[in-house]
């Protein structure tokens, strides 16, 4: 069977699609389209244009899904459509646009479906696994890869940027001012200041993921490496405030869709590394679409 999953966030749209063998799925295809639906967002809703431009996506999305004869998809959202006041009838009209049925998920949904898409490919049997994406961050500690506690924290890579940074690499004063705001939503789920720590930190999404690929491009990882000491992301945040005009050529060398994000995205993990007194960092491959396809089309 051929199926696709579409992945709705406030940066980035994705549709992946899996051939699926009984309880097994294999990665055919990823398609992805940077929309930015955020940028669309003011005093918490969406406007007509940000409505017209998720249907334009979808429509290319549902073109591709007739041409290659799938056997079935699903769409979801996350952020995009969770932090909005009008997202039901975002919902209503991309219903009614495209006949696609978006299913919203709330911020403890996301971050157990991530857990669950990405537990098969962790390292270690206890630690902290986090989702980042473009407007919110899922952190969970697990424990023999049992789930001990969900968070969702309310920041993302995008919406920091279009709070804090007016250009595109932001200042020593805006880091500071993302830093501080990232501890205090970490400060706001761990009252105790004691339950979030951990030697093992491991992470998905797509800032993750264009970090690594910095990484390796900077040559101070190998390619097959997908584990790191924690104390390298801090020495990369120092790194990149050094030359600013040469930092937006890498960035744009190694990910030009991110080009905007790649550093705030970087600010979220660094700064979640720090307060759990991480010492290894994971990346993830796998995450909240593989953790959908096994939930709720697989029934695992």
């Amino acid at each position: 069977m051929l199926y696709g999953i579409i992945d709705i966030g406030s940066n980035t749209i994705r549709m992946n699609i899996y051939k699926i063998e009984g309880h097994n799925f294999n990665l055919l295809l990823s398609k992805k389209e940077a929309v930015g639906l955020v940028q669309y967002v003011k005093k918490s809703v969406m406007s007509q244009e940000g409505v017209d431009r998720l249907a334009e996506c979808l429509d290319q999305f549902r073109e591709m899904i007739d041409i290659l004869h799938l056997d079935g998809y699903s769409a979801f959202a996350t952020a995009s459509l969770r932090n909005i006041n009008n997202s039901q009838d975002v919902i209503d009209a991309i219903d009614q646009k495209c006949h696609v049925h978006i299913d919203l998920l709330s911020g403890a949904q996301e971050g157990r479906i991530s857990f669950h898409g990405a537990i098969y490919g962790l390292s270690h049997q206890n630690g902290i696994y986090v989702d980042t994406g473009g407007g919110s961050s899922e952190v969970i500690l697990y424990d023999k890869r049992q789930i001990g506690f969900v968070a969702s924290l309310p920041v993302g890579s995008l919406n920091l940027y279009n709070k804090y940074v007016k250009n595109i690499i932001p200042t020593k004063s805006e880091i500071k001012e993302i830093q501080e705001r990232i501890l205090k939503e970490l400060n706001a789920i761990d009252r105790k200041k004691s339950v979030l720590k951990a030697d093992d930190l491991s992470v998905t999404g797509g800032s993750m993921r264009a970090i690594r690929s910095l990484l390796i491009s900077m040559r101070w990882i190998e390619k097959e490496v997908y584990e790191f000491d924690a104390s390298m992301l801090r020495r990369l945040v120092k790194s990149l405030q050094e030359d600013e005009s040469k930092t937006i050529h890498l960035f744009l060398k190694v990910k030009p869709d991110r080009v905007h994000t790649m550093f705030t995205g970087l600010l979220i993990i660094d700064t979640i590394a720090q307060y759990t007194k991480a010492k290894r960092i994971q990346v993830s491959t796998n995450g909240v679409r593989e953790g959908y396809l096994m939930e709720k089309i697989l029934g695992e």
